[in-house]
Formats: C-alpha cells, sequence, structure tokens
C-alpha cells in the first residue's frame, strides 16, 4: 500500500488529532473470589481522557512569522472560556526553500539540512491545489500552468503529499497525493481550457455583475443595454418610446438567463470543491487547499449560493482544512476587454457597474478564504510568487493542545476557538475559522483491546 494509502486509512480529525482512552472493567462476578489473604481486587473505573489540538499562526506587522514565542505567552479560549494549554510545539514543515526563506527573512544563515528528514517537528504538508476551470479564462489557464509548474519545482519537499483537482474532473479524482514532482507534472501538462464561466454572445455583450444588477432593476444598465438594442434589433419598430420599452423586456430576459446560467455554474464549483473536502477530511493531520479561479459573481437573490459557500466553509472546519485563494487574472484594473465590443456608453451608464466588476467577482473567493482562516491573494501577475511565498509563510505553525471530558460532550453543540498573545496587540494571530462539533470525537474511539 502506497504511504498516501497507508495516511488516509489514519483515523484523525479535523481540529482533533489525538485521543487517549483508559478503559479499566469492573471486575466479573463469575470469577472466582481471591484466596484467603489476598487483597480484594478494586472495582476499576471507565475514564475517557481527550486531547484537543489546533495549529495556530502568528505574524509581525512586516508579515513575518514570530518563531520564538513561549506557550505561556498564548490564550487559548474555547467557546469563550480560557483553556489551559496542556501541550505546545513549532512545527516548521516546509521545503528546503522554504526554510531559506525563513532565514532570509530573519536575516539568519540557513543551517538546516538540505533535506529535512519527516519527523514529529517536521511532518511534511498536506497540500491540495483545486483548479476552478470552470471559472478560468484561457489566458488564465495558462498563468495557472504555469504557476503551479514553478510551485511545483521550487517548494514541494520530498515530505510533503500534494494533489492536483480540477472542478470539471478532467484532472481525474481518484489521485493519489504524492511528493514526486515528475508526477505532479505530469497530469498538470495535459490541463486544457475548459470554460471561461458565463459567456454572453448576443450584442452588446453582457457580463455577470451586468445581468445581476440588472435582475436587480438598475435603471442604468437597463438604459445602456435597451438602447444598444434598439439601435440594433431590427424586430423593434422605429418608435423610440415604444422601442426602449420592447428593448427593455429583451434586455430583461437576456438578464434573467445569464442569471441562472451563472449560479448553476458556480454551484457546479463548489460542489466539486465540496466533494475534494469530504474526501481530505479522513486525511491526517493540517491541510491547506489553494483554490485559483477568475472569481464568480454571488447571485443571492436567485439562487442559494450564499448557503452553498457556507456549507464549503463549514465543511473546511470540520476537516481542518484552511482555504488560500487566488484570483488568477493576476492584475485587475476593472477596465473593459480591449477584445470586447460593446456599444458607446456615453451617457456612463455603465460606470458604476464597471467599478462593481472587479471586486463582485472576487466576493466569493474573499469568502471562502476569510472563513476558513486562510487569505485571499489578488492583484498580482506573479502567480507563482504568490503562492510560493504564501506557502512560505504557513508552513511553520504553533501547536496548542488542550483536555476535554470526552463523556460531556454533547452531539450537534458545535465550538469556537480563539487564540491570541497576551500583551501583544502589535502581532496577528491567525487560526482556522470556523466551529467544530466536538461529538465527533465520539466516532473516533478506537476499538477495546
Amino acid at each position: 500500500m502506497s504511504e498516501s494509502g497507508r495516511l488516509v486509512r489514519r483515523i484523525a480529525g479535523a481540529l482533533v488529532s489525538l485521543c487517549f482512552w483508559c478503559t479499566i472493567l469492573p471486575s466479573s462476578p463469575d470469577l472466582q473470589a481471591p484466596a484467603q489473604g489476598q487483597k480484594p481486587e478494586q472495582a476499576r473505573i471507565l475514564v475517557h481522557v481527550g486531547l484537543v489540538q489546533t495549529d495556530v499562526m502568528v505574524f509581525d506587522r512586516q508579515g513575518h512569522f514570530v518563531p520564538d514565542l513561549k506557550p505561556e505567552q498564548f490564550e487559548l479560549r474555547v467557546d469563550g472560556k480560557v483553556q489551559p494549554i496542556s501541550f505546545f510545539e513549532l512545527v516548521s514543515a516546509g521545503s528546503p526553500h522554504d526554510v531559506e526563506t525563513w532565514a532570509s527573512k530573519s536575516s539568519k544563515p540557513v543551517t538546516a539540512p538540505a533535506v529535512p528528514a519527516a519527523s514529529k517537528a517536521n511532518p511534511g504538508r498536506t497540500l491540495l491545489f483545486f483548479i476552478d476551470d470552470w471559472h478560468l479564462s484561457a489566458d488564465s489557464v495558462m498563468r495557472s500552468r504555469v504557476a503551479l509548474s514553478n510551485l511545483i519545482n521550487t517548494s514541494v519537499g520530498p515530505n510533503d503529499k500534494v494533489g492536483i483537482f480540477a472542478a470539471s474532473g478532467q484532472l481525474g479524482s481518484a489521485q493519489q497525493l504524492t511528493g514526486d514532482k515528475a508526477a505532479l507534472l505530469a497530469p498538470l501538462g495535459r490541463f486544457n481550457f475548459k470554460s471561461a464561466g458565463v459567456e454572453d454572445l448576443d450584442y452588446p455583450p453582457m457580463n455577470e455583475i451586468q445581468a445581476s444588477l440588472i435582475a436587480q432593476n438598475d435603471q442604468d444598465v437597463l438604459l445602456y443595454f435597451a438602447r444598444a438594442i434598439a439601435m440594433t434589433n431590427k424586430d423593434i419598430v422605429a418608435d423610440p418610446t415604444r422601442d426602449t420599452e420592447k428593448a427593455k423586456d429583451v434586455v430583461r430576459n437576456r438578464a434573467a438567463g445569464l442569471v441562472q446560467t451563472a449560479a448553476a455554474v458556480a454551484e457546479r464549483s463548489l460542489s466539486a470543491l465540496r466533494d475534494l473536502l469530504r474526501a481530505a477530511e479522513a486525511l491526517p493531520g493540517r491541510k491547506l487547499v489553494f483554490l485559483l479561479s477568475d472569481g464568480f459573481v454571488l447571485q443571492p437573490h436567485s439562487s442559494d449560493i450564499v448557503s452553498r459557500i457556507a456549507e464549503v466553509t463549514t465543511g473546511a472546519a470540520r476537516a481542518g482544512i484552511m482555504i488560500y485563494t487566488l484570483d488568477a487574472r493576476g492584475l485587475v484594473v476593472g477596465l473593459p476587454d480591449a477584445k470586447t465590443k460593446r456599444a458607446p456608453d456615453t451617457r456612463g451608464e455603465l460606470a458604476h457597474s464597471g467599478s462593481n466588476e472587479t471586486t463582485s467577482s472576487q466576493d466569493a473567493l474573499n469568502a471562502l478564504a476569510a472563513d476558513t482562516g486562510g487569505r485571499f491573494l489578488k492583484n498580482t501577475n506573479a502567480l507563482d510568487t504568490a503562492m510560493i511565498t504564501t506557502l512560505a509563510e504557513v508552513s511553520r505553525y504553533y501547536m496548542l493542545a488542550w483536555s476535554i471530558d470526552l463523556d460531556k460532550l454533547q452531539p450537534a453543540r458545535y465550538s469556537t476557538i480563539r487564540a491570541s498573545v497576551k500583551g501583544r496587540p502589535d502581532l496577528s494571530v491567525r487560526v482556522r475559522q470556523g466551529s467544530l462539533d466536538l461529538s465527533q470525537l465520539l466516532s473516533k474511539k478506537p476499538e477495546n483491546r
């Protein structure tokens, strides 16, 4: 069995990774009474002791990891109550390149071995790269492929377990996680353009945010398209007033169709991401997901897309996953694409919609990252540098653990975890977001032996 196969079969929880059980059974009445002079066997007690642990990252104002903190400097709160820290460890799980990056940032010489051996202090990383190819332009596909290839060659270490997945399934869904660079690069070379999301072939072309604004009865955007259509549509009569009203109906129908299509494509991507998170739940320890996408517009007025995002982020919390999202378009200036044929906007009716186009398409990516404790990486043409730098940032962390009474766990009761560094408001503490049903510990009770 492969190493990743063995990893999948290990029992591990999202935030819960250690669970000690001590079982002492009462003596059986069928056993013979103790011989004269012997002390009777004492009654035995069933004791359940659990240790829950979570990872914490601490950064200074320059964004550099702070590596010299002590356990007494941390305050850990579970559901608002301070918990004594039972276990504390600084974990460095990076590759040799990351070790060089850390040393460079701290102005220290590199003293680590070129190939760190796997150990508790260097367990390697579980990295899942999810390419949202339902929302990637042809240019973004090329940029993503190059960026991931550079990251694999530069930052994947021998102890890492890595998988690359596409929303469309074109890279397969039953991959074995591996640190073998050749095995990772081979399927990536076959990754091709699938779809650029929602595309309107009518004139003037309408994008997702414009369709969404029209569906919400934005009169400026509606009039822009209505006038453009009235001037070019031969089926509309010559009277300007009637032209505009009939054109408005055409515009509303187009917008409704685009909104419906956009919501369906977005749900398709989120469903694929949710399935990946569910599959990753059985993997032990800390897991990171990097999501590459051009983004998509939320359509809360016409779909349950917001609740779908909540499903994904809740699933990430339960699986112990932080999501880092990356806008694969690179530097976005919010101006119309020169290749797009648009009717003149002499009245400035699209001015406010243009300013919303960039941020609206990024809302989902921002939510997926923020709600899982990750980060949204945007407005950079150096995609590989952004990912490589971020990966080095998150590959060092503190492991904090606290004890719980398993017998008092309440099913379906979710707990929140917060951490801070006492007396250091200048430091930024990053903990996985979301809430965990700690009663899931009970399902991970090992068999008595």
